[in-house]
């Protein structure tokens, strides 16, 4: 925009550099000379800038998100008019797009991904409450500041470029915004509120999250079919979130088709936002209750606000014949009413009069009468002159006399393949006009519809028109999972001519990852098909991730681009202190597809063992059966008589059987030893010792 001198916007702004190209202007980085500080500025496209009816809407929507005072929106400081078209004068964030960040570095971890949410819901509130719906919120408008900053940018423009729909601009029913992030009513060209703005930030987490959006497709449209339709795959069955995370069932709950199963406010979802980052698992269920957002400002007459639509309005009455006004006051006639009208079977129509059964003229039926003869008259002349025209204009056998024309009676050709239908009318000298539609039940070829039907009198040589069968269109069918060769083998079939490209992919080598024209686009047999084939994926390690934590062990393998198992894996260590990572399954260090899936195996503490029962055991099987599950033991001999049934048997055992302890721990028994005196209770700590019977028992 530049001849070599500086560009200055209102004697202000001095432009420095293009910054950006988005879908409705060119952004440049400026610099305000009167406050002597960086701004960004946005220059409109032309067919923007010539639109009166767009930039009167833009004029208000601007002026709106100028009031708009939150540290987490970006700030719009003025606008105006210059060089042809219209600009706006907006904060500056050093910084880069979450669409970047997310583009370059992949997915981004759970707790950041959930503080970049809670922010821009902070700011759909501040807008909210100030009746603005933002419309197009998406990646490429939050702002990450070089401090770590968020930003939520563009709030009110998409409003008034949906506005242009209001001015006839462009088709009817279309839609403003991005497909990927299109709440189901944006795409069906429903009004929009508050909730449709926090579907599209429930795209945005799911796309932080999982390193792409819940739906993909060849073309926007599709993309905006399968917001309607199709339900996402969970984070949990992705692998990008733990089972027990409850940033799933946050997401998800903003991805609802019905407006009403989502947060009723953007502050609901930052409050259970700020749940999550606090460290709670279990968010409550909330009900749809509570006031909606606003009604964007722009949406058709009638709109609810409440994500339903709006009540049909009533049918117009139906038409009237006016009559001449009466000389007295005019008395209303009920009329029925159109079909379908919400107001009852009847309705009062306005224009039209009557007069009172006690005011009409004693002589109606006379008139009446004589009306009817004279119409039955006017009949009777008129088929007279009728049949004297045709006797006029029969067809002249050459010497002055009348030929009346034979009528032949239309055959039914419905059913018959064209050549035999053709066949039969022209053998009746008709004159035959063939139409060929699609139909995927009749088989190419056949007769569908005839016009005139059948049995229908017609001169010689008119013109019959045959509705013919072309069958279903040709339509690319899906080689998608197929291995190379099939593809081209079916593909060739039909056809078709087809291109190979190859790309590195988790599926498997040879097979077709994607293809283009997409499954069931109608191509004529000739037309080129481009597949691509999977080379394989690439090969990497898995990380090491001994004495991880669950979440970091997760942000790693996301990382590394590895799908985490749903269910972790749990077994005790001796090592590895409960709820850290003790492996994963693939090893640490094996080299692995990119893609795979990888199992992390948790700890739940220090391993644990049953005391097994070893009272009136001999002290060498005790020992023995108590080693055998990794506890010590420490012999305590009791003096009993000789004799005793309990010698070199253990009396007692301290932990008690069954008791659930920690491995290596030290279980004292007690054991009978003879002796005929009194004796102190002696303690012997052995590892090896074994203590046998008397043999004389």
């Amino acid at each position: 925009m530049s001849d070599g001198r500086p560009t200055v916007f209102n004697g202000r702004y001095e432009l420095l550099r293009h910054i950006a190209r988005g879908g409705m202007a060119d952004v440049y980085l400026a610099r305000d000379e009167l406050l002597n500080r960086e701004v960004a500025l946005k220059v409109l496209f032309p067919e923007f800038a010539n639109d009166p009816n767009f930039v009167e809407r833009f004029r208000r929507e601007a002026q709106a998100a100028a009031n708009l005072n939150h540290p987490n929106i970006v700030g719009i400081y003025d606008w105006g008019q210059e060089r042809g078209t219209y600009y706006i004068v907006m904060e500056h964030v050093a910084g880069r797009t979450m669409a970047d960040v997310v583009r370059s570095s992949g997915p981004v971890p759970a707790q950041r991904a959930a503080q970049i949410a809670s922010d821009v819901a902070a700011a759909l509130s501040t807008a909210h409450q100030a009746g603005l719906v933002h419309r197009d919120v998406k990646l490429g408008n939050i702002l990450i500041s070089d401090s770590g900053d968020v930003k939520v940018a563009d709030f009110g423009i998409a409003t008034a470029l949906a506005g242009r729909t209001d001015a006839g601009l462009t088709q009817h029913g279309s839609v403003m915004g991005t497909a990927t992030y299109f709440s189901p009513e944006q795409a069906q060209g429903k009004s929009v509120d508050g909730r449709s703005d926090l579907y599209s930030l429930g795209v945005v987490l799911y796309e932080m999250l999982a390193g792409e959006p819940p739906f993909t497709a060849e073309t926007p449209i599709a993309v905006a079919y399968k917001h309607v339709q199709e339900k996402p795959q969970s984070l949990i069955e992705r692998g990008v979130v733990p089972a027990s995370s409850a940033l799933n069932a946050i997401t998800m709950k903003l991805l609802a088709k019905n407006p009403l199963n989502r947060y009723p406010t953007a502050e609901d979802l930052r409050s259970d936002l700020r749940r999550y980052l606090g460290g709670t698992t279990d968010i409550p269920s909330r009900g749809a209750t509570g006031a909606p957002g606003p009604t964007a400002p722009g949406s058709e007459p009638g709109s609810t606000g409440t994500g339903r639509p709006p009540a049909p309005p009533p049918a117009a009455p139906a038409a009237r014949v006016p009559a001449a006004p009466p000389a007295r006051a005019p008395v209303p006639v009920r009329q029925a009413s159109a079909p379908g009208d919400p107001h009852g079977p009847a309705m009062y129509g306005q224009g039209a009069y009557y007069e009172p059964p006690d005011l009409r003229r004693k002589d109606d039926w006379r008139r009446t009468a004589g009306l009817l003869i004279g119409l039955c008259a006017l009949v009777l002349i008129l088929g007279y002159l009728i049949v004297a025209f045709v006797d006029q204009v029969g067809d002249d056998g050459g010497d002055g006399t009348t030929v009346p024309v034979e009528l032949v009676a239309l055959p039914s050709v419905t059913g018959l393949s064209v050549s035999d239908a053709e066949r039969d009318l022209l053998g009746l000298n008709l004159e035959v006009t063939i139409v060929e539609r699609n139909n995927e039940t009749v088989p190419r070829g056949e007769v569908v519809q005839q016009s005139p039907v059948a049995g229908q009198k017609v001169e010689p040589r008119s013109e019959v028109t045959l509705f013919v069968s072309a069958g279903v269109p040709d339509q690319v069918p899906n080689v998608i999972g197929s291995d190379q060769s099939s593809a081209l083998d079916t593909l060739e079939s039909l056809g078709y001519t087809a291109t190979v490209e190859f790309v590195s992919d988790v599926r498997e080598f040879g097979e077709v990852v994607t293809q283009l024209p997409a499954p069931g686009t109608e191509l004529a047999a000739g037309g080129s098909v481009v597949i691509t084939v999977s080379t394989g994926p690439e090969k990497v390690p898995v990380p090491e991730l001994e004495s991880a934590t669950l979440n970091t062990a997760f942000e790693a393998l996301l990382s590394a681009q590895f799908r985490v198992t749903p269910e972790n894996a749990e077994e005790a260590s001796e090592t590895i202190g409960e709820g850290l990572v003790i492996r994963t399954e693939p090893e640490a260090g094996s080299l692995v597809d990119k893609g795979s899936w990888v199992t992390i195996v948790i700890s739940t503490g220090f391993p644990t063992v049953q005391v097994p029962g070893v009272v009136d055991l001999f002290a060498d099987s005790a020992e023995q059966t108590l080693r055998q599950v990794r506890l010590e033991v420490e012999i305590l001999l009791v003096p009993v008589p000789v004799g005793d049934a309990s010698v070199g048997r253990v009396i007692t055992q301290n932990p008690a059987p069954f008791e659930e302890v920690l491995l290596d721990t030290v279980v004292v028994i007690e054991v009978g030893e003879a002796s005929t005196e009194p004796t102190t209770t002696t303690t012997t700590t052995t590892t090896s010792t074994t203590l046998a019977p008397e043999s004389d028992g």
